[in-house]
């Protein structure tokens, strides 16, 4: 079945930029003198529209790694060629699920080893006289707290559902000589296009009411049926891909008992709930964007040391 092609990029941007977020730029950029290693998280679902273009310019003198948080929801295939992607621009790339723990061991080590290879580092090869530090940095809600909890084995950074939760710089030390600086997320104040923005919101950067659950959950009945990847759409009761975002909404109304008086179907909640679905990752697992589909933007780094093997890397 063919989608006809829908142009979210006619709607017009929110332009979303809390004023707490240019507090948290000016208090990174004081203490970025003392950082050895700059850990960017993203969402594995979005690589490349869940960073932050700011922080190329922001940690240019820095070495950096990206972390591919929520792995487990993203398709497998999708990440590993993601990380080729980055690997050839000589950063490396760890995916992990910070909610089930799968990856997050192996971090400090890889962070260590990252620090210790790049040419940007005074005294390349030779051991640190000091723990490492390590800065964690972000678009709001990719899970950067959470994750933190996993390394540090007890509940030091704050969580919550929503962005912006990390409101101030803490420092947070781990096993294995490393001190962690746990930052607010940061989004920029100009994003490209609405698909962008839409993008960030379905997978919970950006605040659901900012948007609204209604045109959220038609930009994802849209992202799901250009998917590749099967949907699983007999949770509503659908043995096929519906032809419109009405007719899934009339579904999940339907199946879930969300109909209104006269049999009208409340968008909001049916909406509300493919949002919730997709979340929890119970349609199934995707990525929505290729690194060949976009122009995402990094810095080069000066040397080719990561891994840009093509094969996607184990992620069931």
């Amino acid at each position: 079945m063919e989608i006809p092609k829908h142009d979210f990029n006619s709607l017009p941007l929110t332009r979303w930029f809390p004023g707490h977020m240019n507090k948290a730029t000016r208090k990174i950029n004081e203490v970025l003198k003392i950082i050895d290693l700059v850990v960017e998280i993203c969402d594995a679902r979005i690589p490349g529209s869940s960073r932050n273009p700011s922080f190329d310019q922001l940690f240019e003198r820095k070495p950096r790694f990206v972390v591919f948080n929520k792995a487990d929801l993203a398709d497998p295939s999708m990440t590993g060629l993601w990380k080729a992607w980055y690997g050839r621009r000589g950063i490396r790339v760890a995916p992990v699920s910070a909610i089930t723990g799968k990856g997050v061991a192996a971090l400090v080590g890889e962070w260590r080893a990252a620090y210790m290879a790049n040419p940007r580092q005074a005294d390349i090869g030779k051991p640190l006289s000091h723990p490492l530090r390590v800065m964690i940095s972000g678009v709001p809600n990719v899970g950067k707290s959470t994750l933190i909890n996993h390394l540090a084995a007890k509940h030091s950074a704050a969580v919550g559902p929503n962005p912006g939760v990390t409101r101030i710089n803490q420092w947070i030390p781990l096993k294995g000589g490393v001190e962690l600086l746990d930052t607010p997320g940061i989004l920029w104040p100009t994003l490209s296009d609405k698909t962008h923005e839409l993008r960030l919101a379905i997978c919970g950067c950006i605040r659901d009411p900012v948007i609204g659950n209604e045109l959220l959950g038609e930009f994802l009945w849209y992202e799901l049926a250009r998917q590749n990847n099967p949907v699983q759409w007999d949770l509503y009761g659908l043995d096929h891909c519906p032809e419109s975002c009405g007719e899934l909404m009339q579904a999940i109304a339907t199946r879930r008992g969300m109909l209104l008086q006269g049999g009208e179907v409340d968008l909001e909640r049916s909406s509300t709930t493919l949002i919730r679905d997709f979340r929890d990752g119970k349609l199934g697992r995707f990525t929505f964007e290729r690194p060949d589909e976009r122009k995402a933007v990094v810095a080069e780094a000066p040397h080719e040391d990561a891994a840009s093997d093509d094969a996607p890397p184990d992620e069931s």
